[in-house]
């Protein structure tokens, strides 16, 4: 199992990205470098037609994805969910500028304790929120109890490779990160899984059957499920 910095993974809480500064400088992090990874997540996404139109964005932040997965298929409606009341502030912002605001609801809730019926969403999706999950498996039983029967499961994070160690910080300074949005993308990055750790994970949840894949371009892990 490769390991990043010569040993095991330095654990995130969402807690820690709750407060309303924090909330700003993300989702000035989200504008200026992260549409990209949000446009290509939407258009996989789009190519699903699972048989409902309710989807559910978990750890929405800002909600620049949800605003993404909107614009892909206007026949969804999206809920996006999040701990954080000032991520979700700005995330009505964003969509009324967007004017998608009749199309995408945000709600405050845990992802370990999702507030909605059982099989009431046809796709669920995160980006970026699984290293920072307390209890993963709990999550994973979660989206497995709101899934629909036939529906989907999409999810996107950081990949943890010892490989990219060296270079992270100077591909952050040519993309014009400055040291603070470098310093967020390598503690997210560390705090973050590496493929064998996601499998073994997810062998032991309710999402045992789900496929893990490598995102080549941006270093991501993906996991890919469908509810039978």
């Amino acid at each position: 199992m490769i390991k990043f910095i010569n040993g095991a993974r330095v654990p995130l809480s969402e807690e820690s990205f709750a407060d309303a500064d924090f909330a700003r400088f993300y989702d000035e992090h989200a504008r200026r470098f992260m549409g990209p990874i949000y446009r290509r997540f939407a258009a996989k996404a789009a190519k699903i037609n699972p048989a409902g139109k309710q989807v559910l964005d978990i750890g929405t932040g800002s909600g620049r994805l949800a605003i993404e997965l909107a614009r892909g298929r206007p026949d969804w409606q999206i809920t996006g969910i999040d701990i954080s009341e000032d991520m979700l502030k700005l995330a009505r912002e964003n969509i009324i500028n967007s004017k998608l605001a009749d199309r995408i609801d945000f709600q405050q809730a845990s992802a370990a304790a999702l507030p909605f019926a059982d099989g009431y969403f046809a796709l669920v999706t995160c980006n970026s929120s699984l290293h920072l999950w307390a209890d993963p498996i709990k999550v994973f039983s979660e989206i497995a109890r709101v899934t629909s029967p036939g529906g989907y499961c999409l999810i996107r994070d950081n990949l943890r490779l010892a490989m990219l160690n060296p270079f992270l910080s100077l591909i952050g300074w040519i993309m014009g990160m400055d040291v603070s949005q470098r310093r967020l993308w390598l503690r997210a990055v560390r705090s973050s899984y590496t493929i064998g750790e996601v499998k073994a994970m997810l062998k032991n949840s309710a999402l045992k059957d789900a496929r893990v894949i490598f995102i080549p371009g941006v270093f991501y892990l993906g996991i890919e499920w469908r509810k039978p």
